[in-house]
């Protein structure tokens, strides 16, 4: 069996047929340019933090938070800027304090029974 050659195209379709593949090569090349954004977009979000790291608060001074003669700090917290203590007064009552980090007080509430 000899093979059989295939007869030549007709220039016409020989002209589409060589516009066709280059529109296969060029979309193929965009396909790939926006499947190659995609992954390094993916890599550099994996690679990102997910949360900022904090700086360390290095103190360079002192501040001084006053509370009342005879007072019992109870309970602390820190959030936002913000200090809060809950005392317990030698007259039995409580209260919260709230103290920026400078040591200023801000605010004073008073915890009492309905």
């Amino acid at each position: 069996m000899s093979q059989q050659e295939e007869e030549p195209l007709d220039p016409a379709v020989e002209a589409i047929r060589v516009k066709m593949v280059r529109l296969l090569a060029i979309s193929g090349g965009i396909m790939m340019l926006g499947l190659m954004a995609v992954l390094v977009s993916i890599v550099y979000k994996v690679n990102q933090d997910s949360e900022p790291k904090a700086k360390p608060v290095i103190a360079d001074t002192v501040n001084d938070v006053v509370v009342p003669a005879g007072a019992q700090i109870v309970q602390t917290s820190q959030s936002d800027g913000r200090l809060m203590l809950t005392l317990k007064l030698s007259d039995g009552s409580t209260r919260i304090q709230l103290h920026d980090l400078k040591g200023k007080l801000v605010a004073t509430y008073a915890v009492r029974e309905q």
